[in-house]
Formats: C-alpha cells, structure tokens, sequence
C-alpha cells in the first residue's frame, strides 16, 4: 500500500540532497550541548556548589603541592599531578569538544555568509559563536595533550589542574564506572538532540527509514496508552515502591518521568510533527519524539536500577535489564508495525529514554545524596545518617508554611465557591454524562469537603492534606466536563498547594519511607486526575466515532475562511485576518480568467466579507484571498462552483449537531461525495452561550473554522448553515434568550448567506436558486416562544414561499432544523409542541397542492427517511412529502419523534445526501440517503415528483 503524502525518498547522493543547511538552524542548540559537554566537570563543580567541591580541589592540590616542596624540595608541580583524571576522560573531551568546533564553526559559517542565512548579517552573533568554537577548541587541544601525556603532564600544564575543572581533588581510587556512566549519558543526550533535531528540521535525511513499514498491522496491546501520562506515572510509582529503600532513587526516577512528560508535550506541542496516516493516532500530532518509545526505554532502564536497590545484587538486576532491555526492543518493533509512530521517532525516544536514564544513573554515584537512604547500595560506609524527613523546616518556618496553607485552602474554597455563583458548575453540554442536578450536588460535596479539610488540618494536618487533596481532584475531574485537561490540573493544582503546605509541616518528624509512600501516592492521584480528566473531555467533546487523519494547514495570512451564498453568477467569503492589514480583497479564477471582489478593510474581530459577481453559471472556481496585495496560499484558498441556471444535477450534503470543534471523520466522508453544496442546519457548536456577546459566538464559530477536518470541507464546499439551539443559545433556546441580539449580530458577521428576508437584526430565514430546485431554509429558534415555532410574519413568509416555489421551480428543498414527525404533545421542544401551526403549514400544502417539496431536518441525533406517510398532518389528509433526517455528525446518537416509514437509525459520524437529478424534463428524480463516515447508507428512499407545468 502507498501511503498519500509520504515524504520524498531519498536518493543515493544522499549529501547532496540533504538538505544540510536547513539542519544547520539547530547549530546555537547543538552548540549549546557542546558547551555542556566541554563543561562537564564544570556542571558537576556548580551542581554539588554546597560543597564547594572546586574550591577543595585549587585548596587540597596547593597544599599538596607546598607541602611536598617543603618536606622533600620536590618541585610543587609534580604534587599537582595527584589531581588528574582518569585518562578516559581527557579522551573523551577532547575528541567531543573538536568536533563540536568543527560543526560548530561550520554551521556559524553556513548561518551567516549567505544571504538567507539564519543571522545573515548578524555580525556580533557570528562573533559569539566563533569565540565559544575557539573556547571549545581550547578545551579540545588541552584535553588531547593531557591524555597523550598522562600521567606525566607538561610542567607548563600542571598548574591547570588546580585552578581549572581539568583537575580534581584526590580521590580514594578513580571510579571509572561512574566516569563512563557520565559520558554516556552526555554522548547518547548529545546524539539523541541531533537526531531530534535532524529529523525535525531536515525529514528527507530520514524518509527511507520512515517509509520502509507500508502496511500497518493491527496490535493487540494499545501502546499509545504507555505515552500517557496515568500509565507513565504508575509504572513510575511501581518503580518507586520496589526502590523505596534510596528514597533519592525512587523520587528522582518519578520527578524524571514527569519531567519527560511535560517536556515531550510542550516539544510536540510546538513542533506538530503528524502521526503517520494510516494509523491509530492518525490526524493528530505530537508524534516527535515517540511518547511511548521513551517512556518504555525509562521504564526498561529504571526498573534494574530499582532491582539492584531492593536486592543490593547485581546479577539481579542484569537480568532485570536484559529482560526489560527486550522488552523495549519488542515494544519499538510493535509500536512501528501497528504505524503508531514513525521509525524515526520512535528512535529519537529510546535515545532520550536512554540518556535520561543513564543520566540518573550517573546522578546516584554522589553518595552525599544518599544519607536518608536506608541500606541502599550508594550508601556511604559509616555515614552519619540525615534526620527524619525529607525537608528540615525550623519552627519558625513551620507556622509559617501551616498559617499559609490554612488561608490558601480557605481562600480556594471562597474563590471556587465565587466562580460557582457568577460563572455556574460545569455541565455536560450534551447532558448525556449526568444530570445537572446530580452534578451541581456532587460537585457542592466536593467544595464541602474541602472546607471540613481545612477544619480537619487544624488539628491532623495529613489527613487534611489528603481530604484537601481528593477534593481537588474530584473537582478537576468535575470541571473536565466543561474545560480542558490543562484547566483541571489547574484546579487540581488549587487545593493541593495547601495539601503540600500541609504535608511539608507532617513530613519533617516522619521517616523518608513514610515520606516517599506520601509521594508516590499524591503522584497517583494527580495521573489519575489528569487521566479521568482527559477521559471525560474526550467523551464529551472529543469525536464519537474515528478521527478525521486531516492535519491543520500552516497560517499564513488568514486564519480561516468558507464560502457561500452561492448563485448562478455571484458568491460570497468570508475570512479571518491573521496580524494587520489594511486591504483585503478576493481573487476567483476558473471559466474565462479571473474575477476580483472590491477592496475591503478587515472589520470587527478582522473577519471581512468578500463578494464577487460576473461569474459563470456551472463553473468551477478557485479562490484566494489576497492581503495586502498577496495572495494566501494555505488556509485563504478554497474552491467552489456555480450551478447552471436551468436544469441541472447535483448533490447537496445535509448535517446537523457536531460538537465543539469537532475533526472526525464524518467531514471527510461529507467532502468525499463533492457535494455543490453542503447545508447544516444547526448544532454547529455545543457551547450553550448565554449573554449578549457576539465575540462569544465569534470565538466558536472559530473553533469550528479552524478544526482541521471541518476547515477542509469548509474550504472545498459552498455552505448554507441555519442554526438550531446550542448555537443559538442554552439549551432549547428561543426568542427569550439572552444571546438572541448576539448570536444575530454574529451571524451576519461569520457566515457567509445568502440575502436575508428580514435584513439586518432580524431573523435569518432566507431562500436561493440551484438550477431549478428552491431551497428555503427557516430559523426555528429566534422567534419562536410557547405559542408559535417560527413567528407570525416568518410563518406567512414560509406559506406564500412554499407554495409560490413549487409552481415555478422543479423542486422545493425544505430547510427545517427541528424534527417535524412527532406525537402532538404541548411543551415538546420540535413540531409537536406546536401541532396547531404545524397543521396550518400542512394544510397550506394541502390546498396548494404541492407535490414537489421534500424536507430535510436535523436536531434528532440519528438518520431517517419517511415516503411522506408519516409527514401528513393537514386537515383533509393530503399533505405529505418526502423526509430525510439527517444527524448527528459527533454528537451521542438520539432517537425523537417518528414513526419513519425507512427507519431511523441513531448515531454519531453520520450525514445525509440529497441527489437531485433534473434533465430538464417533466419529471425530477430525488435520492435520499443517510450514511456514516464510511459512506456506508444507512437508509435510502428514492422517487419521482411531478415537475408543475409552466
């Protein structure tokens, strides 16, 4: 199989096609770790600075040297050799040190002579970096000659062993071990920042290897799971408990690990690398470094480390390491075949995984660290044990550390209190997860609970950290019903500030076991915090059926644009500015050249509208939106076409309820059948919004325009959109809402539409041409109160429309957002709570005799078609028309209404098509169909209407 978008391969002439000098921009990066590298014994001097360890050395190695002149006359020079290190490591240095000045000159070099140079011009940062390559050169030609001189270093040398990190202080035997640990955590860091960085900047170097799996296979253990941060940090915590006795070893692994997790989230984060797209992570990013590569390799590494601890044998933990060590190998190969990753990627993660594990390996020879351990093999024979705790805290500082908790805690429970009064607890959009009743209660316990911590702390402050603790977990997860995981961790974060402060003032009288058990528990609680957190947003905002593989387009000047109010001869599109611009215009290209709208400056929130006309019926066209002057190749380029004036064929694609920010596959599926047009006919957000702020609307209109696999079929397809009520206002909204001013306003700002019988401020119920079919679109929502669906002057508007329609067009398209089949019941938020006008409009039908009007509809989450059976609700009994529902996109499948002669079919990832084929006779042919995002149909009805004679 050939994946679609794979990189180019490389060719044999691999130097020449790579590339190199786009790699050079990491130079400063590289340079940087060769500094570190050059600077080792410097590092580890500052590190351990409390020792003062680079003052004893210049302190031991001159007294040393003096008193060997006084007692014998020796030369103080030949005491100074005393101070070398072992040979290895001048070798190291030195060779690592040169050719990092090589590279590095050469990169500096390649940055600044050309004119497309990353600091072409930059005469002082081209200075910089030739004096820090001079510096490594140094460091390089020292370290070579003492290694080709030890142990007997030039006279001229010697005295660079006191007064530089070249020496050290005498040491009881040189522990090589520990010296190669080091430099090969430095080395493996070292190799694995090139290869991030190479595989970052320059991707074609690596094409071959990342092209070599073409058929993914199926794994049976989710490894994406290991990336996580609740799998990662419990299998941190097992390695804890199992080295508990270095409480050194077991925090420093699980702060390790956490570290590698935020570090790779804000590294993904920032770079968007794509996973591969035939895999299960496709249509997302972060797949640089590989999340689970690196945290298996910590994990793999870590464990033998806590063997040995728990063991104190090291063929124990040998054959610890070379159990876990297969064990990476195997999950690498599983990770790459099930396409979870790239080769390269996973790669560059068992290099970071290593070298973070070597590193702390490296870190636990500083036996200083280990007086709190109990037993542990890096204990010092004879060394006076540290007192209990962790942290020591006078007494002063205790009452201070327990004052500040106290009012923290107090102050969260009023602040989150506050915000629950003016801003309302978070609730499920959708109201599918709990009932807001339910929630509001649980979520008040919660708060409860935390102020009976605070009275609790008074007097047991562990148990108040932990009633603190759980609180503000309960209320994180809570809040991921509404917010994102990041805003959970920060209420989290919230109560367990105090529950730290708490802790500190327990933990200094407590044993380190006691103190490490404490730890890797809050460590628990926080993964799973964030791992429910994550669940829950998931499952209520995430899609409910497979993401859409389309990856986000880079912004150049436009942030997001989609047409509309398309006609034979005229369109229109409207787009976001991304940055300043004084002149914004839009250029249209397909039939005989190019069309130009008028110039127009970027308007509230740098959204403009952009008409053009002149154009050709049933043509295709491209646009681009040009600012200032420049045309926007990325995300201001899309494409639509005119319809013919007079008989034509198409399909139209009709779709409601998606939820915030939704990139499932459903709008791929939708933009697979090239509809001319796509309808949505509401639901377009979940976000219930209730005050009068059109930037409200604006900001999720956003969400929607810049969710990949939406902005894509916005950007390919015409839309016509008519709102029902989460994009409206709260749930089943009306004219009553308070967002009814704003949610106009917005309108007539974010989407494109076609002329609209009430103009501005009104309504938005409107109707337009497609070669010979009427589509008439009503808003079932801004006016409508207990009485009345659509409002009095909309209800006669729809009437007159429908029946003047269907006597001139081939075929009338009603546009209606509500489900219309539905038992006669007072209250209900569709048709049937508002039988006696629903009568009125079939009657009208009736008496006019329509027989060329078919309705779609949305809201119901679920597919259905009806023959006209079940639609009939005139008077005398012959109203009836064809229905097609279609729903939901990504929204929990529903059932409403019915019954529906085909069957309805509930679900998410689901739309409807509409196919009109019109050959200019006196007959039309229309196709029903509802399908999911497979394109798989669901429930068809196909028929024949009679086309009215002229």
């Amino acid at each position: 199989m050939t994946r679609t978008g794979s990189r180019r391969r490389v060719k044999e002439d691999w130097w020449a096609d790579a590339d190199i000098d786009r790699a050079q921009i990491f130079v400063p990066a590289i340079m940087g770790a060769g500094l570190l590298i050059s600077a080792f014994t410097l590092v580890r001097d500052a590190f351990h600075g409390r020792h003062r360890r680079g003052r004893d050395r210049r302190t031991v190695l001159q007294a040393r040297a003096s008193a060997a002149f006084v007692r014998t006359g020796t030369p103080p020079d030949a005491a100074l050799l005393s101070g070398l290190r072992p040979r290895l490591h001048y070798l190291f240095l030195g060779l690592s040190a040169g050719g990092l000045a090589v590279y590095g000159a050469r990169g500096a070099t390649k940055n600044y002579a050309p004119d497309e140079g990353m600091f072409a011009g930059l005469a002082w940062m081209y200075a910089l970096l030739l004096a820090l390559v001079a510096a490594l050169a140094v460091v390089s030609a020292l370290s070579l000659l003492t290694a080709a001189t030890w142990p007997d270093l030039p006279r001229w040398a010697r005295p660079l062993l006191a007064v530089t990190p070249l020496g050290q202080a005498p040491v009881e035997g040189q522990r090589r071990g520990s010296l190669l640990v080091g430099w090969a955590a430095l080395l493996t860091a070292a190799a694995a920042v090139q290869f991030v960085f190479t595989t970052a900047g320059a991707p074609q170097l690596l094409a071959e290897l990342d092209d070599e799996i073409t058929d993914p296979v199926a794994s049976v253990v989710p490894w994406e799971l290991l990336g996580g941060v609740p799998l990662a940090v419990g299998l941190a915590v097992v390695v804890g408990v199992v080295g508990r006795r270095c409480p050194t070893f077991a925090l420093g692994q699980l702060g390790v690990v956490v570290g590698a997790l935020i570090a790779h989230a804000l590294f993904a984060d920032r770079l968007e690398r794509a996973f591969p797209p035939d895999g299960p992570m496709a249509g997302l990013t972060g797949s640089l470094p590989s999340a689970p590569a690196l945290q298996a390799t910590l994990f793999a590494g870590f464990l033998p480390l806590a063997v040995y601890v728990a063991t104190r044998r090291r063929t124990a933990a040998l054959v610890a390491l070379g159990l876990t060590s297969a064990g990476v190998l195997a999950a690498s190969f599983e990770i790459v075949r099930s396409r979870l990753s790239w080769p390269s990627d996973v790669v560059a993660g068992v290099l970071l995984g290593l070298a973070l594990v070597l590193g702390t390996w490296w870190a636990l020879e500083h036996r200083p660290w280990h007086r709190r351990c109990a037993a542990c093999p890096w204990e010092l024979p004879g060394d006076v044990r540290a007192g209990p705790g962790l942290l020591q805290v006078p007494a002063a500082r205790e009452r201070t550390v327990r004052r500040g908790a106290r009012l923290w805690l107090a102050g969260a429970v009023v602040l989150f209190a506050a915000l629950a009064l003016v801003e309302g607890l978070p609730a499920s959009p959708e109201g599918v997860a709990m009932g807001p009743a339910l929630s509001r209660q649980l979520q008040l316990a919660l708060l409860g609970l935390a102020a009976v911590a605070l009275l609790v702390a008074l007097r047991w402050e562990a148990v108040g950290a932990a009633l603190a603790a759980l609180a503000g977990t309960g209320l994180a997860v809570f809040a991921s019903i509404t917010y994102q995981p990041w805003v959970s961790l920060l209420i989290a974060g919230l109560f367990l500030v105090p529950a730290v402060g708490f802790w500190l003032v327990w933990q200094h009288r407590r044993t380190m076991r006691a103190v490490v058990t404490l730890a890797m528990a809050t460590a628990l609680l926080l993964a799973g915090t964030f791992g429910a957190s994550a669940e829950i947003y998931d499952r209520l905002f995430g899609p409910l059926h497979p993401r859409s593989a389309t990856l986000p387009l880079a912004v150049d000047a436009v942030a997001w644009t989609w047409s509309g109010a398309v006609t034979a001869r005229s369109a229109e599109v409207v787009a976001k500015i991304d940055g300043d611009a004084d002149e914004v215009r839009l250029a249209v290209t397909g039939g005989d050249g190019t069309v130009r709208s008028d110039v127009v400056p970027p308007g509230p929130d740098d959204v403009v509208r952009l008409d053009v006309d002149g154009l050709e019926p049933g043509t295709d066209y491209r646009y681009a939106v040009e600012v200032d002057g420049e045309p926007d190749r990325s995300r201001g380029a899309g494409t639509f076409s005119t319809p013919p004036e007079g008989p034509a064929s198409f399909t139209i694609a009709v779709a409601s309820c998606a939820r915030t920010g939704s990139s499932g596959a459903v709008f791929d599926a939708i933009r697979a059948v090239d509809p001319a047009l796509f309808i949505h006919m509401g639901d377009l957000h979940y976000a219930n919004i209730a005050r009068d702020e059109p930037t409200l609307f604006g900001d999720r209109y956003e969400d929607a325009l810049t969710s990949p696999a939406q902005a894509a079929l916005y950007r390919a397809v015409p839309v016509s959109y008519v709102w029902s009520d989460h994009d409206y206002g709260p749930e089943n909204a009306d004219s009553s809402s308070p967002s009814r001013d704003a949610a106009r306003a917005a309108y007539r700002t974010y989407v494109p539409h076609h002329e609209l019988v009430e103009g501005d401020g009104g309504a938005i119920y409107h109707a337009f041409t497609m070669g010979r079919v009427r589509v008439v679109m009503t808003d079932t929502r801004s006016e409508k109160t207990d009485t009345t669906m659509l409002g009095e002057r909309q209800l006669v508007w729809l009437q007159d429309e429908l029946v003047t329609a269907s006597r001139d067009h081939a075929l009338v398209l009603w546009v209606n957002p509500d489900p219309w089949v539905a038992p006669d019941e007072p209250g209900r938020d569709d048709w049937g709570g508002y039988a006696d006008e629903r009568r009125r409009i079939a009657d009208t039908l009736a008496d006019a005799g329509v027989e060329n009007l078919v309705m779609v509809s949305g809201d119901a989450h679920m597919v259905a078609a009806d023959d006209g059976t079940n639609t009939d609700y005139s008077t005398g009994g012959r109203g009836g028309f064809p229905l097609l529902h279609a729903a939901a996109m990504d929204s929990p499948g529903t059932l409403k209404g019915g019954p529906y002669s085909e069957g309805a079919f509930p679900g998410a990832g689901q739309f409807g098509t509409v196919t009109v084929t019109d050959t200019g006779g006196d007959a039309v042919d229309v196709e029903l169909t509802g399908r999911n995002w497979r394109n798989e149909v669901l429930v068809s009805y196909r028929t024949r209407l009679p086309v009215p004679s002229s």
